[in-house]
């Protein structure tokens, strides 16, 4: 087969790859004083395009195949390969901006699946994975797996040329890289919760247990709740969550317990608490910060306890480690740092609930470099 016969062969075969999807555009396209503006309200954002990606968009909206896409656009006198490229590149960064979304379910029948059944704060839901992209992010969810035929959300992945795409009943929801995976679902796994859960508050704040009472650590990002979070569990506390602690009407928590997701620079420090963490599969933020998760190695789902200890961390370098006692306003500004309530709005009943918490609870704030230092400090205050 010689070069020209070989190029055109090529060209045919991309496009009628290109016709078996379809696509459904998510923004909408405005022209403004000769610029081509997308908007994107999934995510509240604006791009501009030139007049050949503006043209793509408007076929995609009309309905247009994408062979005939690049076909009108080779009949207009642009090269058919150079055409394929140009409908190519556009899908390829519309799909990562979640702009456009193929239409469901999207062959998913065609698609090897395995599936899981996960239980958190009392919601099932089941995720539906692609068999060939199901590690590592099915593993990250492990712990959590019960035995069950029904579930109260159905999730459902697959995979499209290189992104992985989630529909929740149906509905499409986002797309992803495969190594952004883990954390996306982890993500939209917390929305159900906070959604659909029983719950007067949502704290942002890890949660451990000792003697049958949790302790909180809460603190601004970057304080080391993950990395204080493992130190203690080698220590002996018990897991309940690394980020986010539910609160129910009597001021009991409950952690909801993912995996934490531990990033690039804390991996040296966890050497020692988590002798396995540098052969876990690394993943990716949508910042693009890389993250290993820390899943137990065992793990006992537990019923709602009463709050023992709030402790605000401060880590500083250098810093001498001290455990001081804070004062009730301080101790209840820390819990609501982040915090989130049912109906956007903390309610009487909510305060109320709080202030018993903080009434009852030690609250305490944490400054420490070290993460021995630490943990010696929590250990002797919730004896």
């Amino acid at each position: 087969m010689n070069q020209p016969e070989a190029a055109n062969r090529t060209a045919a075969l991309g496009s009628v790859a290109h016709s078996r999807a379809t696509f459904v555009t998510q923004g909408r396209l405005a022209r403004v004083r000769g610029q081509n503006i997308l908007f994107s309200p999934s995510r509240q954002a604006i791009f501009a395009v030139n007049d050949t990606a503006a043209e793509i968009w408007r076929s995609l909206e009309g309905g247009m195949p994408l062979d005939a896409i690049s076909g009108e656009m080779a009949r207009a006198g642009v090269d058919r390969l150079e055409a394929n490229r140009h409908v190519e590149a556009a899908l390829r960064d519309w799909q990562r901006l979640s702009l456009i979304r193929p239409h469901a379910p999207l062959s998913a029948s065609a698609q090897e699946a395995v599936s899981q059944v996960v239980a958190i704060a009392g919601l099932n839901m089941r995720i539906v994975y692609p068999a060939a992209c199901a590690f590592p992010a099915i593993a990250v969810f492990r712990h959590l797996e019960v035995r069950s035929e029904t579930a109260d959300v159905l999730l459902q992945l697959v995979e499209h040329e290189g992104r992985v795409h989630l529909f929740r009943d149906g509905d499409w929801v986002f797309s992803c890289s495969p190594d952004e995976l883990p954390v996306m679902l982890k993500g939209q796994l917390l929305i159900e919760v906070l959604d659909r859960g029983a719950y007067e508050l949502a704290l942002h704040a890890a949660a451990l247990l000792r003697n049958e009472r949790i302790v909180l650590l809460c603190g601004n990002p970057g304080a080391g709740k993950t990395t204080l979070t493992l130190a203690l569990m080698h220590a002996g506390f018990g897991f309940a969550s690394d980020d986010v602690t539910l609160l129910d009407s009597r001021g009991h928590g409950v952690g909801l317990p993912f995996a934490p997701a531990v990033k690039a620079g804390a991996w040296p420090l966890l050497a020692e608490y988590y002798a396995d963490l540098d052969a876990v599969p690394v993943c990716r933020r949508p910042d693009g910060r890389r993250v290993r998760f820390a899943v137990p190695k065992e793990f006992v789902p537990r019923p709602p306890a009463p709050i023992g200890c709030v402790i605000q961390l401060r880590r500083s370098r250098d810093a001498k480690a001290c455990l001081e006692p804070i004062e009730p306003a301080s101790a209840l500004r820390v819990l609501l740092n982040g915090a989130s309530a049912r109906g956007q709005e903390l309610s009487g009943t909510a305060f109320d609930m709080l202030t018993q918490v903080i009434g009852s609870a030690g609250t305490y704030c944490l400054t420490y470099s070290k993460l021995d230092d630490a943990v010696e400090l929590i250990t002797k205050a919730c004896r």
